[in-house]
This record gives structure tokens, C-alpha cells and sequence, in this order.
């Protein structure tokens, strides 16, 4: 490596971090590589000096766009300008931004930094700046992992190598989190044997209690006890942008809290993100409640204690979250509560004790590379609009997608087909190929071509004076009025004016009957089946180490246990009976117990993550392991909804209900569970035996 770029980046360490050893070499060599390495343990800079070393005398000679840098959100995008410009000032290397807020792409510019949907933009309209990179850099790869984005990625970076004056690129993927390397590759690029794969287990200590509250006042007493402690920096995660306000609402109704708490999630403006995240970065003592908007890597500075508000619903969500607790020491302090309104506390404190320990083992939920389809009609738009609606042939548009083998030609030619039906292009008249049509150009004039993020209701916007503070979903109009007290954002506004797109506000003071604002899509969430399987071994006598729970729940916990051993035998499905209906605790999660009930016949299923109703006792010898054996049950499930992508729903529908079909297949979990719940035998249960463990009322 050069001299002047290890000085950069490392002038001031004495040694490496054991993934920068492994990694710089390998990077060095041009070779690709994917790196999973835990928070904090100097990824980037492992990529970046070496990438930055092999190009530097390059970029500087032909003062060109060298380095392409995609990650996943805005704010990552500026948080890794603030990060890495400095270092490469000292290299004379000017470092730019791309995306929905800003654009430096017309600035002579050595390093781009952008999100998939920004690279789509520069790529559609046609515009050569990219034709001399020579690496791309794809961060946080897991977010893009079996969705529609990452395929975007995947088959934008397939188009650059095409337009790249010396191919091919050297690529870099990074991920905190990742619980098989392969997949990803596989998912991505359709392969793996040509790159290398760096993963570095970095197991931090999980300093971790579970504390079930009996009244909020009681978090607000214990937010309070910590700040008087000294000077601490806590992070707050809550599982919906609802509760976000109601919590920081609440933390702020504390004199003694009132001046330190900030809020963060993703349906605030990015001015007021930037400055939370500014705040609690330069802040001494302060308190951040947030959604999984923080959960990725923005440097928001060291982290005395993460709070979990609630479970989270997966592994690697729980892995992100503390994995923004405190670098100094190199162990992570969560805080797991259990809220006062929770159905059933005994079971979530079992469920943050089963996260904790799964997380403690390097154990995450796994899925295979799904086979997706909705990206694939995006990026065929997005190409003939950057051939500014000429005709474009098939052939080129196909071959972009060379490495991912389930985009066949045929394929290829039926998504066409419906786009063309739908209005978005038009065939040629005898040679094999397509043009705009009226539709396409509606897409960008409504900059609707270059997103596959799930669709949203209609949103508009919340002004206070000239500032915009966020953004809510237009059904909210429906009961909003003017002098109306709403709380967002963690405070509470009266509304001063009212038009079809915005709404007026201005400060208010604290108000009980504050009207909370509707969000869009954040219904229930499903329990991961890993979590449920280890919640399942706890009861049926697998070991728990009591001490992880706050002391005065204890022995109730022990007692629970002591009780479960003679219900949760091993190869049983404990069965209750109620007045008219059979509840059978299967541990099979919702969608699982949801296909089962399904395929014996249960039309109207009533089913939640533990367990399913029946007017009969279910017979599982009868059900198959084979997870093929239920895809007709799951296509006929499908229905076309606000949670897809606007280019999933202009999919034939054969195509939309194989990707439905993809998530049951993949999961690799239900196949075990299916073969546990095969070979179990029913006992009923009396309802008093189970009631301190789910209640059913």
C-alpha cells in the first residue's frame, strides 16, 4: 500500500484490526471480497485503504469518478461523507453526495457516495460519469438481501460493468450482520467462487437484564435514575414511529428528561433526522428514542446503554440495535423491557431471554436467495428511458441479467409483455424490441422509475413556519381539524391550517388527549420461528439462567419453568379445549400455523405465532415436511397489496405469486418445524395449566 494512504487511515493506530489484516491483502490482489465483521471493528477503513491505494494515482491524473460507494438510506449516505472526507482531503481526493437531497455529481469529483435509487438516476439519464469507476462498494449488504432493492443493485451494477471503460469492476460488499456469506453472494451476483469471503465472528459481550415495568412512570423513574448517575447517552428502540411518539411524549413530560430527549424515525423530515442525530452525537447526557432507523450504522458516537422497548422480531434486528452500544469497552449494555401494556409478559420476557442467548451464539434466522422478479421490470424501463425511449432490443436488455439464471429469456419476454399491456412501453413492429409508450413517461415525470420500495398510501407534508418536520399518510386527513392538538415527532402541535397536501402547525404544550397520528403498514409483525423453537425448548426443559431477569421477577420466571416441564414434553403439542374450539400451541409461528390450518381444511383459520384453533383435535402425522407440497395453499393466498413495489404489481400474476410463494420456500426453518410437528403426539391440556402462560381471552 501506498505510504501516504496508510498514514490517512491508520497514522494514528499502532497496529490493525485483525479484519483490515485479513482484508488488505486480498483487496490489494484486485481480488472481490465480502466482509462480515461485527460493528465498530473497521470494515470500511479495511475496504477503503486498500481500494483507495491500488486507484489513487489513477484518479488523480485522470480527475475522474473512480470510487462508487452504494449504501443503503440517505442518512448512511451522509453519514459516511462525514466520516471518510476528511481522510481523503489529506489525499487530495474530493469526495461527493448523490442523492434525493443533494446532488454533486456536476462538481469534478473522485469519490461518489449514493443510494440505489440515486445510481438508477444517474444511470437513466443517460450521463457518462461513471464509464471510469474501477470499484464499487456495496455497504450493509444484508438490508438489501432477498429484496427487491438488491436486485436493483445487482442488476445496476451489472450495467455499469457493461459501461465501465475497463472491466471488470473490483467489487467490496460489507455487512455487520450476516448470517451466511454465500447467500448473499449467491442472492446478488448469482455466484460466489469469485470472491473471497472474510468472516471475522466479533462477539462482543452482551451485558443484558430483562426488566418487566408495571406503569411507564416506572420508565420514566428509571430513565431519570440513570441520567443522575452522570453524564449518560441512552438509546431507545421502539418497534413502530406510533410508539416513538408516545414515548418521547412521555420521557419529555420529566423536567429532569425534558431537555435531553430527541426522537428519530423515518417519517421525519431529513433536516429534523440530521439534527437528532447531530445533537445526540455532540451531547454529553441525552436520550434517543427511535424506530430501526438507527439500527444500521450512522455515527451517532459512543452508546452507554441501548433500550429495548419491547421484543425485537428477529436476531439480527436485536444484533443491530446493541450493536450501536458503546465501543469504548467493547461490550454492548442492553436494557430489554418488557411494557406494562404487553398481552403476555412472561412469554415476551422469555422471548428478549431467547434473543439474547441466540444473538450470544452467533445463531440468526437463515433464508436461501429468493427468485425474484419486480426489479427486473424496473431496470428494462429504466433502460430504455436512458436510450431516451428508443427502441432498445431485448437482447441487451436481458443481458444484465446473465448471472441470475432464473431471469430467462422467456421470462424476460413475459415481463415485457405486461409492461407493454399495462401501457409503460411499446414492441417494435417486426425487430425484437421496445420503446416508451405514454407510460413510461408518466413514471418520470412523477420520478416513480427509479424506486422499488414497497408503495405507500399518498403522503403529505406537516409544516411548522417555513421548516417541514415530517411526513404522514394522507387518510389522516380524515379525522385531523383545525385547532386540533396532534402529537408527532415527540411533541405536540395544534394545527393552524389545513390544504390537500400540507398541513400548518405550531408549538403546543403537552396535551392528554393529543390526537396520534396514523401511520402506514405497521400492523403485527410475525416472531421468527428460531426464537419460538428456543422459547419452546426453555418450557420443555432446556436450561435458563434466571439472573438475566431483573430479581423480583425471578422466581415467578422459575416457577413458570418448573410448571412448563410437565406440559412441553419433547414430541408433544399440548392441545387446551375451550367452550367451542381446540387451541393447540404448535410454536410454528403465524404463517406456518396459518398454511397448516389451511391444508386441513380450517377456511376460517384463527391462528397467532404460538398456535392455532380448531373445532377438532389436529392429527399432524398426517401433515407433510415437504415445504412444495403447500404452494398451491400459499399462491392462493396471494393478493396484490400496498406492501409490494409498484413494478411487482405491473408483474404478470404468475410472477407475483411465485415471489409470494419464494418467502415460504425459503425459510429454512419451517421444514424443521413441520418434521418436529409430524412426529409429536397431542394432550390436551386444562386451560388453568397453561393460563399464566397464554392468556386467551
Amino acid at each position: 500500500m501506498l505510504e501516504r494512504v496508510l498514514s490517512a487511515f491508520f497514522g494514528k493506530f499502532t497496529k490493525l484490526m485483525p479484519v483490515q489484516e485479513e482484508a488488505i491483502p486480498i483487496l490489494m490482489e484486485g481480488k472481490n471480497i465480502i466482509i462480515s465483521s461485527g460493528t465498530g471493528t473497521g470494515k470500511t477503513e479495511a475496504v477503503l485503504a486498500p481500494l483507495i491505494s491500488r486507484f489513487l494515482d489513477y484518479a488523480i491524473s485522470n480527475n475522474c469518478i473512480t470510487w462508487l460507494y452504494i449504501t443503503p438510506t440517505k442518512a448512511l449516505v451522509n453519514d459516511i461523507y462525514r466520516r471518510i472526507e476528511p481522510i481523503l482531503s489529506q489525499l487530495h481526493l474530493n469526495v461527493g453526495i448523490r442523492h434525493g437531497d443533494k446532488d454533486e455529481t456536476n462538481k469534478s469529483l473522485h469519490f461518489l457516495i449514493t443510494t440505489p435509487e440515486s445510481l438508477d438516476v444517474i444511470m437513466c439519464r443517460g450521463d457518462k460519469i461513471l464509464k471510469s469507476v474501477k470499484t464499487v462498494i456495496l455497504d450493509e449488504v444484508h438490508m438489501l438481501y432477498n429484496t427487491q432493492r438488491g436486485l436493483q443493485t445487482s442488476l445496476l451494477v451489472s450495467r455499469l460493468n457493461s459501461q465501465v471503460v475497463n472491466p471488470p469492476l473490483q467489487l467490496a460488499c460489507l455487512s455487520a450482520t450476516i448470517s451466511s456469506c454465500e447467500n448473499i453472494l449467491n442472492f446478488l451476483f448469482g455466484r460466489n467462487d469469485d470472491f473471497v469471503i472474510v468472516d471475522i465472528p466479533s462477539k462482543r459481550p452482551i451485558d443484558a437484564t430483562i426488566r418487566m415495568i408495571k406503569s411507564d412512570q416506572e420508565l420514566v423513574e428509571l430513565m431519570e435514575k440513570i441520567i443522575r448517575i452522570g453524564p449518560a447517552k441512552l438509546l431507545v428502540f421502539a418497534n413502530s414511529r406510533k410508539k416513538c411518539d408516545y414515548l418521547s411524549t412521555l420521557l419529555s413530560q420529566s423536567k429532569l428528561l425534558s431537555m435531553c430527549t430527541l426522537v428519530h424515525y423515518s417519517s421525519l423530515s431529513t433536516q429534523l433526522r440530521e439534527e437528532t442525530e447531530r445533537k445526540f452525537n455532540e451531547s454529553k447526557t441525552a436520550i434517543c428514542v427511535a424506530t430501526s432507523t438507527l439500527e444500521l450504522g450512522i455515527d451517532i458516537g459512543d452508546i452507554d446503554a441501548v433500550i429495548l422497548y419491547g421484543t425485537p422480531f428477529t436476531v439480527s434486528s436485536f444484533l443491530q440495535r446493541i450493536g450501536r452500544g458503546n465501543r469504548r469497552n467493547k461490550k454492548s449494555n442492553a436494557i430489554c423491557i418488557v411494557p406494562p401494556d404487553s398481552i403476555n409478559p412472561i412469554f415476551e420476557a422469555l422471548q428478549f431471554y431467547s434473543i439474547i442467548e441466540l444473538a450470544s451464539q452467533g445463531i440468526m434466522e437463515q433464508t436461501t436467495p429468493m427468485q425474484l422478479f419486480g426489479a427486473m421490470a424496473q431496470q428494462a424501463i429504466s433502460i430504455i428511458a436512458s436510450n431516451k425511449g428508443a427502441y432498445t432490443r431485448v437482447k441487451d436488455i436481458a443481458s444484465i441479467s446473465a448471472s441470475h439464471k432464473h431471469l430467462t429469456s422467456q421470462v424476460i419476454d413475459n415481463i415485457l409483455a405486461s409492461a407493454y399491456r399495462d401501457g409503460f412501453i411499446k414492441p417494435h413492429g417486426y425487430k425484437h424490441s421496445y420503446g416508451a409508450d405514454e407510460g413510461l413517461y408518466s413514471l418520470l415525470d412523477h420520478r416513480l422509475i427509479y424506486s422499488n420500495l414497497p408503495m405507500k398510501s399518498q403522503e403529505i407534508v406537516i409544516e411548522h413556519g417555513d421548516k417541514k418536520i415530517g411526513y404522514i399518510s394522507v387518510d389522516n386527513l380524515l379525522k385531523i381539524r383545525l385547532g386540533m392538538v396532534i402529537r408527532f415527532a415527540g411533541k405536540h402541535w395544534k394545527v393552524i391550517k389545513i390544504e390537500n397536501n400540507r398541513i400548518k402547525v405550531e408549538s403546543h404544550d403537552y396535551a392528554r388527549d393529543a390526537l396520534q397520528i396514523s401511520y402506514f403498514s405497521e400492523g403485527m409483525k410475525s416472531i421468527d420461528v428460531i426464537i419460538l423453537k428456543r422459547i419452546y425448548e426453555y418450557l420443555s426443559g432446556s436450561y435458563v439462567d434466571t439472573k438475566l431477569f431483573e430479581k423480583r421477577i425471578q422466581n415467578q420466571i422459575s416457577l413458570v419453568l418448573e410448571a412448563s416441564y410437565r406440559i412441553f414434553r419433547k414430541s408433544v403439542v399440548p392441545v387446551i379445549p375451550l367452550t367451542k374450539e381446540f387451541y393447540h400451541i404448535t410454536f410454528a409461528g403465524k404463517i406456518c400455523n396459518f398454511i397448516i390450518s389451511k391444508s386441513i381444511g380450517l377456511f376460517k383459520s384463527k391462528v397467532n405465532d404460538v398456535g392455532i384453533f380448531a373445532p377438532w383435535i389436529i392429527d399432524f402425522s398426517k401433515l407433510k415436511s415437504s415445504l412444495s407440497y403447500y404452494t398451491d395453499i400459499v399462491e392462493s393466498l396471494f393478493t396484490a397489496s400496498l406492501s409490494q413495489t409498484l413494478f411487482q404489481s405491473h408483474l404478470p400474476e404468475s410472477l407475483q405469486q411465485k415471489e409470494f410463494v419464494e418467502e415460504w420456500l425459503c425459510n429454512l426453518e419451517m421444514k424443521k418445524v413441520l418434521e418436529r410437528l409430524i412426529t409429536s403426539s397431542t394432550i390436551e391440556v386444562p386451560i388453568e395449566r397453561v393460563a399464566f402462560l397464554f392468556p386467551l381471552h
